[in-house]
């Protein structure tokens, strides 16, 4: 063979062993990991979690699993398999190595098999429940698998508690700390199913809510009796997962949905994160893409050392671990045919601090242990609960070295921070985390400190300001008579003299927005019959009005300003502003020419001007003053800001009314119209630009075949 066919042939194999190299790098890589930020965008996070052991039937030395539903793990350490399949239980130590398979269980000499057990629940006095769903019942062994009682279908003699022909399928278990048992059924949507300590049925707890929307509300009061009996009925969704913590609550969920239930059925779960225990958030772009997105579907939940719960999501193969405030932590897993995914994922549990996740599409059990970021964030938080708050900030600093984009490792290190008094940099990482509660809580206490470090020259300052009123109200009747004014010329035309009008300038124009703002009925009839405004003045105040909702935008104070402001584009801000404005003037302009209205264009668009004046005069100052607020004193912000908007909106149905010359009830049609009339425009233009936008595709896509074709 010569050289260059030698050469040749080594270069291939390299090609060769690269391409498969990179291959197995790309199977082999973890799925990413991500959280989400306080507006909704996933962020890139570190692997919280890593595939450590995959059990299955070769693994263990037996038959294969068979569509296993879901495990439980003992306080000594040891895993129950429900290999629901097989009709059996499979026992497992510590070191995930078989010791025991429970194929039934003997009763009053005669022996019971399982059929289709479905869930497990294994309590602290060693007590296994296993829901034999097809045989209906509920089975009570010891973990070593010795007969203790059957619990058979809850049995009342209270009518209607139980629907008629009810078919008894428990598909999930859990049992407290007193003895009462809680099962899960097929078709029961009036919450879960209670036993008391002897088995005996006690009633239903914490039935989910129904919630139609308005719409539906509106068309079964209208439907008549044969119409309303076609309609759906409105259902609760049946809880879908089921778990108690260490302190008897509750867990379970519903669809995306987690509930945290008391003893009495009420919800207390904790909700205090950027978005509510749901998996994952449709993002703006997954809206604009698809008409129906796929939300996350819970379909088992785990209670954890610490407050913290994890849930899985079947839709997307994903586990959701939330801590108690209702912070995401991290996520991890997914769908896939690779060794470290999931096909058909059904159950969850713990052990210690790794996470055991059980695929039915695989028929195996995929076992995960928490990395070292992991590990810091559980530890974190222990420390925290603890009350070892100095040692929790090291911590969740440790953390942000593995993921600066963690916001609640900020929020944990401003809480330490906060609880040494360090009010300024707690209020700095409370930013950094979004936490606008906490942050309005350090920022109070830190203007106390500041208030009474500087108490004089504030006091001084309150002294200077008062004086400085105190004296313009005493100089302005001379500053007045100083020079003339309309009072003088009015006197003037009431002695008789021939009245000489003085041509309004700029500033006087502009500065007559202060008469039409307190006195509307008059300020707008000088506007247009005494031409007491001009357009120049007027496009200043809208001018103005821009201005101040683009400052308004950016400087409101951090607390209660929730927007992005890295996506802040002044040119948008400015148009959103204006577009509309001139809409209402050309919309009602043209309305009005039909409706026998006196004003003009120029007349419209000098009055909602001048009527615009209170959003700039509340708002500018509020913007400033909203720095200075905390959350608790974010009545008077909100207060304000509706006081503008309410006082605009009445000066312009005012100045509509008064130049058109029209009476209140056809002004206020007028106004609606208008509005109306604004949202066909819009339509039709947006209806305009997506036929331009389809046109420039055909004459696109018809230039680069002819180009191809030549």
């Amino acid at each position: 063979m010569c050289s260059i066919c030698v050469r040749n042939l080594v270069w291939c194999l390299l090609a060769l062993a690269l391409l498969f190299g990179a291959s197995a790098v790309a199977v082999a890589a973890p799925l990413a990991s991500y959280t989400f930020d306080y507006y909704g965008n996933p962020v890139p996070a570190a692997q919280a979690y890593s595939l450590d052991v995959v059990v299955d039937g070769s693994s263990l030395g037996a038959t294969p699993l068979r569509e296993p539903r879901d495990l439980a793990v003992a306080e000594t350490g040891d895993i129950f398999i429900a290999d629901t399949g097989n009709n059996r239980i499979l026992k497992l130590n510590g070191n995930f190595q078989l010791i025991q398979v429970m194929e039934g269980f003997e009763m009053e000499g005669v022996w019971h098999s399982f059929n289709a057990p479905v869930a497990l629940y294994v309590t602290e006095r060693g007590r296994l429940y296993i829901a034999d769903r097809d045989n209906a019942r509920l089975v009570e062994l010891t973990t070593s698998g010795d007969f203790v009682r059957v619990i058979g279908p809850p049995q009342t003699d209270l009518k209607g508690a139980l629907p008629e022909g009810f078919n008894y399928r428990p598909f999930k278990v859990a049992v407290d700390q007193g003895g009462r048992i809680y099962v899960l059924a097929d078709g029961i949507y009036d919450g879960l199913i209670e036993f008391d300590v002897d088995g005996n049925f006690r009633g239903f707890l914490g039935a989910p809510l129904v919630r139609p929307t308005i719409l539906e509300r509106f068309w079964a009061s209208i439907a008549t009796k044969e119409q309303r009996s076609r309609m759906a009925l409105f259902l609760p969704t049946e809880y879908s997962a089921l778990d108690l913590d260490e302190r008897g609550f509750l867990y379970v969920a519903e669809h995306n949905q987690v509930r945290r239930l008391n003893p009495s059925g009420t919800d207390v779960l904790r909700r205090n994160g950027f978005f509510e225990p749901i998996g994952d958030v449709p993002t703006a772009e997954e809206y604009r893409l698809s008409e129906t997105i796929r939300s996350s579907s819970f379909v088992d939940i785990v209670a954890r050392e610490n407050g913290l719960y994890s849930v899985l999501d079947r839709q997307r193969g994903r586990v959701f671990t939330y801590e108690s405030d209702g912070h995401l932590l991290y996520v991890f897993g997914g769908l896939g045919s690779t060794r470290d995914t999931l096909k058909v994922p059904v159950a969850l549990d713990v052990l210690e601090d790794r996470i055991l996740l059980v695929d039915r599409g695989s028929n195996r059990i995929l076992v995960y242990e928490p990395t070292t970021y992991g590990k810091l964030i559980h530890a974190a938080i222990g420390h925290y609960q603890g009350g070892e708050y100095e040692s929790s900030a090291k911590l969740w600093a440790e953390v942000l070295q593995h993921n600066f984009n963690f916001d609640m490792a900020y929020t944990g290190i401003g809480t330490a921070l906060l609880r040494q008094d360090c009010f300024a940099d707690a209020m700095m990482n409370f930013r950094l985390g979004n936490n606008r509660p906490q942050y309005s809580t350090a920022f109070a206490l830190y203007r106390r400190e500041v208030m009474a470090a500087s108490f004089g020259k504030v006091m001084l300052g309150i002294f200077a300001l008062m004086a400085a009123i105190v004296a313009w109200v005493k100089l302005r009747p001379r500053l007045k008579a100083l020079r003339p004014g309309v009072e003088q010329q009015s006197e003037v035309a009431a002695t008789g003299f021939v009245l000489v009008r003085n041509p309004q300038g700029y500033w006087a124009s502009l500065t007559y927005a202060k008469h039409v703002i307190f006195h509307p009925f008059d300020g707008f009839w000088d506007l247009k019959h005494e031409k007491r405004g001009t357009m120049g003045a007027a496009l200043s105040i809208l001018g103005l009005v821009a201005v101040t909702y683009v400052v308004m935008r950016q400087y409101t104070g951090f607390i209660f300003n929730p927007r992005d402001l890295s996506q802040l584009n002044i040119v948008v801000e400015v148009i959103s502003v204006l577009v509309p404005f001139f809409l209402w003037a050309i919309v009602n302009w043209a309305l009005t020419t039909l409706m026998d209205g006196k004003g003009t264009l120029k007349d419209i668009v000098i009055a909602t001007c001048y009527a615009l004046t209170p959003f700039v005069v509340i708002n500018l100052p509020l913007t400033v003053v909203s720095n200075y607020l905390t959350l608790q004193e974010g009545t008077f912000y909100h207060f304000l800001g509706i006081t503008a908007t309410l006082w605009t909106a009445s000066l312009i149905f005012i100045g509509t009314m008064t130049i058109h010359d029209y009476d209140t009830a056809k002004n206020f049609w007028t106004c609606l119209l208008t509005i109306v009339g604004i949202g066909i425009v819009l339509f039709l233009g947006l209806l305009f630009v997506n036929v331009l936008n389809v046109v420039a595709g055909f004459i696109s896509s018809v230039y680069a075949e002819l180009i191809l074709r030549l």
